[in-house]
């Protein structure tokens, strides 16, 4: 009895080693050159990877009464969740050729992707770079400079959260990579977010960095990258009505479309100068809001959303062809 009281306590103070611990690993991301952080992976489950066992093992270990010490370095027991690398074949429809695309997915694993990886080389191909981004990711951006003292990646999207009935915690996740190729994340910290206290538009952010140090040729350079991800909340779209105005901004056409059931092509009338985009939606408290958009005659696409069943708003394009006068 005396033992498992002995347990409990122990695995409070873990915690609370571990929180500072893991932020602190988000901060400053890897020292060492063959494990180079390369993204995010959120999940709304926590990943448990810390390997509880070994670490009250070797802490516990000729234990006899008096004053627990627990060591503070919990490193070498973090876990560590490896992604396998999937290879897709791509045909050209024009020419035949084929050529294959490496992709690391964390099977089994629900979450939303968004990482910049290495494909090693092989017998088929040079090493290149794969970047994994999921359909929940928006506006995203990275941007790659390679100097001679110095490379850095840059990255920024944003996630659009629908309010659900009930909280849920959005845990980020790093993403690293090996010397060996190998793909891995270890568990991240989260946020909750709850259902009735939200606006549309607010936004939580969270920045990983890592810098590292490497030789190329002989010569000392830097490595460094900044990974930036928001939730941005957006309520759910109920439907899309698309209003086609003269020049004379008298209404012409009028149709109404179910989110994501949009045609990939829209052709406008002959006669319409633009049209609006309506956005209908149902806020907190339940008042339909409309969200307008205008699109002129030098716009080539309109964007909208749909919400998924997990409350995540994603953006669908649709192309416009303007009629030819």
């Amino acid at each position: 009895m005396k033992y498992k009281a002995m347990i409990a306590i122990c695995c409070a103070m873990i915690l609370c080693v571990l929180t500072g611990c893991q932020l602190a690993r988000e901060d400053a991301g890897t020292d060492a050159y063959e494990d180079r952080l390369i993204g995010v992976f959120v999940t709304t489950d926590y990943l448990d990877l810390f390997d509880f066992e070994s670490y009250l093992g070797d802490n516990l270990k000729g234990f006899s009464g008096g004053e627990i010490v627990m060591d503070g370095n919990t490193e070498k027991y973090q876990g560590r969740l490896y992604a396998t690398l999937m290879l897709r074949t791509l045909t050209s429809e024009e020419t035949g050729e084929t050529m294959e695309l490496g992709e690391y997915v964390f099977e089994g694993v629900e979450g939303v992707s968004y990482y910049s990886a290495t494909v090693p080389a092989s017998a088929g191909h040079d090493s290149y770079k794969t970047s994994i981004s999921d359909p929940a990711i928006c506006n995203g951006k990275m941007h790659l400079y390679y100097g001679d003292e110095a490379n850095s990646t840059t990255m920024e999207g944003t996630i659009y959260i629908s309010p659900l009935r009930t909280k849920r915690t959005y845990y980020f996740n790093p993403v690293y990579q090996s010397a060996d190729g190998s793909v891995y994340l270890t568990s991240g910290s989260g946020f909750m977010i709850g259902d009735w206290t939200l606006s549309e538009g607010e936004q939580y952010s969270q920045t990983m960095d890592a810098t590292s140090s490497v030789t190329e040729n002989g010569k000392a350079k830097t490595e460094s990258i900044s990974v930036k991800l928001s939730i941005s909340v957006m309520f759910a779209p109920e439907k899309i009505v698309v209003l086609q105005m003269d020049s004379d901004s008298k209404l012409i056409s009028r149709i109404d479309y179910t989110p994501g059931e949009l045609p990939e092509t829209f052709v406008p009338e002959p006669d319409a100068a633009y049209f609006v985009v309506e956005t209908h939606k149902r806020d907190a408290t339940g008042n339909v809001t409309i969200a307008r958009d205008i699109y002129g005659k030098d716009a080539e696409s309109m964007e909208t959303f749909s919400v998924r069943a997990d409350g995540v708003c994603v953006k669908h394009w649709t192309q416009i062809n303007w009629p030819e006068h």
